[in-house]
C-alpha cells in the first residue's frame, strides 16, 4: 500500500493521518494491563487472531508493563465515554486505549477494517482516533415472524457482520410461532421454530461480540396466529373479525378487560424470557386495529380509548417488571394520544417508529425528551414490499431517524428489517440498510455519507471488482423509475403481490393509488436488465459468494417477471400470441419460485417457505387458468 486513506465504517469522530507506515513485524506481542477481566481477554484474543491471520506470525499476549517486543497495546483510560476508544499507529507500534471492554472491541473492529486494507509488506497508515458513539444502544430488528426464519448460522453471520460496524443490539420480533413455546408444543409442532436451546446459543455468541441480545414478543395488537385458533379465541378483542384499515380481517388484537389475557401472556413470558440474558424485553404493542370495536367498546366509550390502552400498557408493564425486565414498547399512544404522556412510565422504553424518508416525527421525539420518557429512535432497512430495497428511501429515513434522535436526546436507535407480508426480500438486499444505519448511530456528523458501496465490497461481499456494493445500492433504486406513490413500496412489488393477472385484490384501494402505467414498467424492466450486466462483472471471494449471486438473480428475476406481467396487461395480442406468452410467463414464475426455494433453504428454515410463496403460486394458477389449464 501507498500512504492513503483508509475506509472505515463508521467512520471515526476524529482521525488524524500523519506522514509514514508502520510494518508489523511477524513475531511481536500483545500488551495488556497486569489486571484483566474475561472480557477484556475475549477482546485481546480476537486481535490476537486478527493480527496473527494479517502476518501469518505468532503475536503472544503479555499482561503487565511494556516489553520491546509489543507491536499491539491496551491501555485503559478512564475520561474516555462509555464504548469509547482510541488508537494510535506511529513508529513504535499500534496503541489503543479504552474506557470499558466494548470499546477496546470497537477499536479492534476499527484496526480489522484498516489491516484488511493494507499490505503485509508495505505497512499501516500512522494516525490517531479519538471516537465514541451518539447512541448508547444501536442495534438491528429481524422480522422472524413473515414465514421466513433464519437457520442458526445465518443468525451468526449476521451477528458477526454487526459486530464488525459497532452495533450493540439485536432483536428477534416474535409474533405467531417462530419461537418454540414450552408451553404450547402444538401451535408449532409443524413448523420448524427456533428454540429455546438455541437462543441460549445465540445469546452467549452476542454477548462475546458486546452485542445484547433483547427479546422481542408483541403482546396485544398482531396476535391473529394465536386468536385464529379455537383454543385462544376467546382472547380476543373481536373474535369473529375485526375492521382493519384495509377491510374486513381475522381477530389481531387481544381483550385488554380479560384477565385471562395477562395469565396467558405471562405463561409466553415464563417460556421466552428464562433464554435470554437480557434485562430488557420489548413488548410491542402496536396497531390495536380493533381496540374499541368488540368487548371494550363500551370501556372505551366512557374512559376513552386511550385511557383504555394506557392501563394496559402498565399491567404489562408491571408484569415485566415482576419477571425482572424493563420494558420496551412501540410508541403509539405518545402520537395518537398525547395527553396521556405524563402517565407513562419513566423506567420504561418507548419505541418511536417511522419508515418515510421524512420520520420518524420530530415534534413526537421532542413531546418524548421533554416528558423525560426514553426513547429509541426505529427507522427501517426499507426492504420489505420492494424484492431489492428502496435504497434513496432507506438511507433518508436512517439520517433523518439519526439526525432528530441526537438533536431530542434518544437513547437509541433501533433499524427494523420488517419481512411483510411474506419476506420476498433475500437477506443481502438488507446489508446495505445495516452498514448505513450502523454508520450514522455511530455518527451521525461523520457518516451521512458513509461509502456503504465500498465497504461491501471490501469487507462483506469481497469483490475484487469493486462493482457489487454499487451495483447492490443501485438496484435498490429501481423504484424510482415508477410514479411515487402513498404505497410503502415498489409498484413491482403491488403488481406481483396485489394485483396479479386478474385485479381482483381491492387490499390497497383504501390508499386511492394511481394506476401503474406500461411505461413505468417498460423503464424498470430497461433500468433491471442493465444492472444484470453489471452483476455478472463481479468477482466475489466471500464464502457465500455463488449464494449471494444467486439470490440477487432471483431477486432480479422476480422484478422482470413484475414488469413483464404488467406489460401483458396492456398489450394487444392475438389469441395465438397472448397464449404463448402466458405460456411463456408461467414457465418463468415457476422456474423463479424453484429457485426461491433453493436460496431459501440455504439461509433459513424449512417452515414457512410454503407460506412466502403462496401469493405467487396464486399468479401461477391465474396463468393456469387463463391458458384453460385449471378449472
Amino acid at each position: 500500500m501507498t500512504e492513503r486513506l483508509v475506509l472505515l465504517v463508521p467512520n471515526p469522530r476524529q482521525i488524524q493521518y500523519s506522514p509514514g507506515l508502520y510494518s508489523i513485524v511477524g513475531d511481536g506481542s500483545i500488551c495488556t494491563p497486569s489486571q484483566v477481566s474475561n472480557d477484556l481477554l475475549g477482546v485481546v484474543e480476537r486481535a490476537q487472531r486478527i493480527i496473527q491471520e494479517f502476518t501469518g506470525g505468532n503475536f503472544p499476549i503479555r499482561c503487565g508493563s511494556l516489553s520491546g517486543s509489543s507491536q499491539l497495546c491496551f491501555e485503559e483510560k478512564e475520561d474516555l465515554p462509555s464504548e469509547g476508544y482510541t488508537m494510535e499507529i506511529s513508529r513504535t507500534g499500534i496503541s489503543i486505549g479504552y474506557k470499558d471492554a466494548a470499546g477496546a472491541f470497537h477499536a479492534v473492529s476499527t484496526l480489522k477494517q484498516i489491516l484488511r486494507q493494507c499490505e503485509k509488506e508495505t505497512g499501516l497508515p500512522f494516525l490517531q482516533i479519538m471516537d465514541y458513539p451518539d447512541f448508547g444502544a444501536r442495534g438491528i430488528m429481524l422480522d422472524i415472524s413473515r414465514d421466513r426464519i433464519p437457520t442458526l448460522e445465518t443468525l451468526y453471520r449476521i451477528v458477526d457482520l454487526m459486530a464488525d460496524v459497532k452495533l450493540n443490539q439485536l432483536q428477534l420480533y416474535i409474533e405467531g410461532f417462530p419461537y418454540a413455546y414450552p408451553s404450547y408444543p402444538e401451535v408449532w409442532r409443524d413448523r420448524t421454530p427456533i428454540t429455546p436451546e438455541e437462543i441460549k446459543l445465540l445469546d452467549q455468541y452476542c454477548k462475546t461480540r458486546f452485542i445484547d441480545l433483547v427479546p422481542n414478543q408483541n403482546s396485544f395488537g398482531h396476535m391473529t396466529p394465536w386468536l385464529i385458533r379455537e383454543e385462544f379465541n376467546e382472547l380476543s378483542e373481536c373474535p369473529k373479525g375485526c375492521l382493519a384499515p384495509w377491510g374486513w380481517y381475522h381477530p389481531t388484537t387481544l381483550n385488554p378487560l380479560d384477565p385471562k389475557v395477562m395469565a396467558f401472556l405471562e405463561q409466553t413470558y415464563d417460556d421466552l424470557l428464562p433464554a435470554f440474558s437480557s434485562s430488557y424485553f420489548n413488548v410491542g404493542c402496536d396497531e390495536t386495529f380493533e381496540l374499541g370495536q368488540g368487548k371494550s367498546k363500551q370501556a372505551c366509550e366512557e374512559r376513552g380509548q386511550g385511557t383504555v390502552y394506557l392501563d394496559y400498557l402498565l399491567k404489562l408493564h408491571e408484569l415485566v417488571r415482576q419477571k425482572g425486565k424493563k420494558m420496551m414498547y412501540w410508541a403509539e399512544i405518545t402520537s395518537a394520544y398525547p395527553e396521556l404522556v405524563p402517565a407513562l412510565p419513566k423506567d420504561a422504553i418507548a419505541l418511536e417508529w417511522g419508515y418515510e424518508a421524512d420520520m420518524p416525527n420530530p415534534a413526537h421525539c421532542e413531546r418524548l425528551m421533554n416528558s423525560g420518557i426514553p426513547y429509541y429512535v426505529c427507522p427501517g432497512t426499507s426492504s420489505w414490499n420492494s424484492i431489492a430495497g428502496l435504497t434513496d428511501n432507506m438511507k433518508a429515513n436512517l439520517l433523518h431517524a439519526a439526525t432528530i434522535g441526537k438533536k431530542f436526546g434518544a437513547i437509541g436507535f433501533l433499524n427494523t428489517d420488517w419481512g411483510s407480508p411474506n419476506h420476498w426480500h433475500h437477506l443481502p438486499i438488507s446489508y446495505p440498510g445495516f452498514f448505513y444505519g450502523a454508520a450514522v448511530s455511530w455518527d451521525v456528523d461523520q457518516n451521512a455519507n458513509a461509502d456503504i458501496a465500498g465497504y461491501l465490497d471490501r469487507f462483506v461481499f469481497l469483490d475484487r471488482n469493486h462493482k457489487m456494493g454499487k451495483f447492490a445500492l443501485e438496484l435498490g433504486n429501481y423504484y424510482l423509475e415508477e410514479k411515487e406513490s402513498f404505497f410503502d413500496g415498489s409498484s413491482i412489488y403491488r403488481t406481483l403481490y396485489y394485483h396479479q393477472l386478474s385485479d381482483t385484490n381491492h387490499d390497497l384501494d383504501r390508499l386511492q393509488l394511481p394506476p401503474i402505467e406500461i411505461e413505468e414498467y417498460e423503464r424498470v424492466d430497461n433500468y433491471v436488465r442493465r444492472l444484470l450486466g453489471v452483476l455478472e462483472q463481479t468477482d466475489l471471494l466471500c464464502d457465500d459468494a455463488e449464494l449471494i449471486r444467486a439470490e440477487y438473480k432471483n431477486a432480479i428475476a422476480l422484478i422482470l417477471h413484475g414488469a413483464r406481467l404488467g406489460q401483458f396487461k396492456y398489450a394487444s395480442f392475438t389469441e395465438v400470441e397472448r397464449k404463448q406468452e402466458l405460456t411463456d410467463m408461467l414457465h418463468d414464475i415457476n422456474s423463479i419460485m424453484s429457485d426461491y426455494e433453493h436460496v431459501w433453504l440455504s439461509r433459513n428454515r424449512s417452515g414457512g417457505m410454503k407460506e412466502s410463496l403462496i401469493k405467487l403460486e396464486r399468479l401461477a394458477s391465474e396463468y393456469r387458468t387463463a391458458l384453460g389449464l385449471e378449472l
